[in-house]
């Protein structure tokens, strides 16, 4: 027996894995390949798309309600000037538009 060859116990029917399949590649290199670009993809979906089912009508007329009063609050904020909004934190930005808004609904 030569010490470049050594003895290994294979398993008759694991040997399909040991198989080329394409160029030097064998089995076990392809299928290791494809999974790991399944899970690279999964992964790469899972954390780039945030999935979220909401659980009642509730919650979704509560977001929606949310995202309306943040779309004006937004556009109330766009109102002020640039000079006022050097000192500005979120209770003055609150009191202003507060104060703008019952401004504007007296008749």
């Amino acid at each position: 027996m030569d010490d470049d060859t050594e003895v290994f116990n294979v398993n008759p029917e694991e040997v399909w894995l040991e198989q080329i399949a394409v160029g030097r590649f064998r089995i076990w290199h392809i299928i290791a390949s494809v999974l790991g670009i399944c899970l690279g993809i999964m992964i790469m979906v899972c954390c780039c798309i945030r999935f979220r089912i909401p659980r009642t009508k509730q919650e979704i007329e509560a977001d929606y309600q949310r995202k309306q009063i943040t779309k004006k609050f937004r556009e109330k904020l766009q109102q002020i000037k640039n000079s006022e909004m050097d000192d500005m934190d979120l209770q003055k930005a609150l009191a202003y538009i507060k104060s703008d808004a019952y401004d504007n609904s007296d008749p």
